[in-house]
């Protein structure tokens, strides 16, 4: 009898095509400067989609406006970006690991 594994978790297999490619629901760029960090900060990113499903997913604050964050995150193995309302976004801490310890 063959030993199966569990599933991992996550996405697995060839990613869809660019024309079956579903963006998350997105605001209109800003009409005013945005700030751009040197060092984009990490954040959790609360997708929505046009069929009412949500995604959270792990990504970067490249710019922002009081009103808008310009958020990318990999998706499909594809750098992905969208403009989001702030309260879609939550800081993320990245722990820093010391792996040369003397």
């Amino acid at each position: 009898m063959p030993v199966t594994s569990a599933p991992r978790p996550g996405w697995h297999g060839i990613p869809p095509s660019e024309d079956r490619y579903v963006p998350p629901l997105q605001l209109a760029g800003p009409d005013r400067p945005a700030t751009e960090p040197e060092k984009a900060p990490a954040l959790w990113v609360e997708l929505e989609y046009p069929d009412g499903r949500k995604q959270t997913v792990k990504g970067f604050a490249m710019a922002w406006t009081s009103d808008a964050v310009y958020a990318q995150w990999v998706e499909f193995s594809r750098a992905r970006e969208a403009w989001v309302r702030p309260d879609q976004c939550q800081r993320r801490e990245i722990p820093v690991k010391n792996r040369f310890r003397t």
